[in-house]
């Protein structure tokens, strides 16, 4: 079972799994706890734009967790069996990326707190004006820069989808129509060879 959710420029839910199926709204950063049952998992998604930076981390008390992160293509990140999970990294394709939490002991329920950030908020400006030597008001700048740039690659992306989607429904739509005159001119072919089958009929018969 899939599900999926979407809002423009927000985390877009995706969840699929035979035993559990979770669904949850995040922003652009944000931190949340959550139990995974024993033997069980949890996915979250995110509707990540092309070269879009995500950090994520998993952690738990004492019950190991495998963390499994695909885009829309494979599995780009695997890690078995740990306590504490994390991983950042840059997308190659935009589309959703699923998170799945898995619940290694089949004894205990396991409370994941889980911490997603992706795009600007993903960035450790602390480091990079110490890096660059920047003033508070240049990170400043760069920050709402950075910002703005994620925020113009979620339009692009967005348009794209749009575009593919109008493109989907001309192309039902001219299948319904050739369909549905399919249909009529069966249906007048039916008609003239029933007509004339009866005509014949009814001559041979010498009732007309």
């Amino acid at each position: 079972k899939v599900v999926r959710f979407a809002s423009p420029g927000g985390v877009r839910g995706l969840a699929a799994m035979s035993r559990w199926t979770c669904l949850v709204a995040l922003a652009s950063a944000v931190e949340f706890s959550v139990h995974v049952n024993a033997g069980g998992t949890k996915c979250f998604g995110e509707e990540l734009a092309k070269h879009e930076l995500l950090v994520a981390e998993f952690s738990t008390a004492t019950i190991p967790i495998t963390v499994e992160i695909q885009d829309p293509q494979t599995v780009i990140f695997t890690e078995h069996e740990k306590t504490q999970v994390k991983t950042a990294f840059t997308t190659n394709q935009a589309g959703p990326h699923v998170m799945c939490i898995v619940n290694s002991d089949k004894r205990q329920k396991a409370l994941v707190k889980v911490n997603v950030a992706f795009g600007p908020q993903a960035k450790d400006y602390s480091q990079i004006a110490k890096k660059e030597h920047l003033e508070p008001t240049q990170i400043a700048l760069r920050r709402i820069e950075e910002n703005l740039k994620n925020y113009h690659s979620n339009v692009l992306y967005m348009r794209e989808r749009e575009e593919r989607m109008r493109s989907t429904n001309d192309s039902i739509a001219f299948r319904v129509i050739g369909y549905c005159l399919f249909n009529v001119v069966l249906m007048i072919a039916v008609g003239g060879w029933q007509m004339f089958h009866f005509k014949q009929f009814f001559r041979s018969k010498k009732v007309i």
